[in-house]
């Protein structure tokens, strides 16, 4: 991670999916997520692009530092998240960068993390505790790429109520392999 410790870090994040838990404050959600990425080891710069359906009152979000876009329905706010997504990778084509992506359904993002990876991106995420959709004929969750033994991309992994409160990443078991077959430790 030593080469992502001072990169810039853009921030994705879809607020009707991960909305601001209870008693904190866009302010307080902005600090929180620059905490959590520091005590991981991310100090660089942090840009926050926050997605949302409908335009607030208060103009907390400006104050907070974070660029709110109004972005109507879920199709609006994933492809809104997905353009300003694919512009930061452009324009910061060649660089160390993290990207760290807050929603619940990130099958728009998947097919282009791999991409992000080679190009020297850090993909982090962050997922709501609701269970995300599931097929109907195998119950893999629709949001997750094909399971392998080795992560296919990302360091780190937040539920978001965790994230939003300066938390710890998922700690994931680790896999190994016993008599052939992998397994969970």
């Amino acid at each position: 991670m030593s080469s992502y410790a001072e990169a810039k870090t853009g921030v994705f994040w879809d607020i009707e999916d991960c909305p601001i838990p209870n008693g904190l404050d866009p302010v307080s959600v902005s600090q929180n997520i620059k905490s959590a990425l520091a005590n991981q080891g991310y100090r660089g710069e942090v840009s926050i692009n926050a997605y949302k359906e409908k335009k607030t009152i208060r103009n907390d979000f400006e104050l907070a530092g974070i660029n709110l876009v109004i972005a109507g329905d879920k199709h609006g706010r994933s492809m809104s998240m997905f353009n300003a997504f694919f512009g930061w990778v452009l324009r910061n084509r060649g660089a160390n960068t993290n990207l760290l992506i807050i929603s619940r359904d990130k099958t728009e993002f998947f097919t282009h993390l791999e991409g992000c990876v080679a190009e020297n991106h850090n993909i982090l995420l962050a997922e709501s505790e609701e269970p995300p959709e599931r097929c109907s004929k195998c119950g893999i969750a629709l949001d997750k790429p094909p399971i392998s033994d080795k992560p296919v991309f990302g360091n780190e992994e937040w539920f978001w109520t965790s994230l939003a409160t300066g938390g710890e990443p998922i700690k994931r078991p680790e896999l190994c392999t016993v008599e052939g077959k992998d397994t969970e430790e």
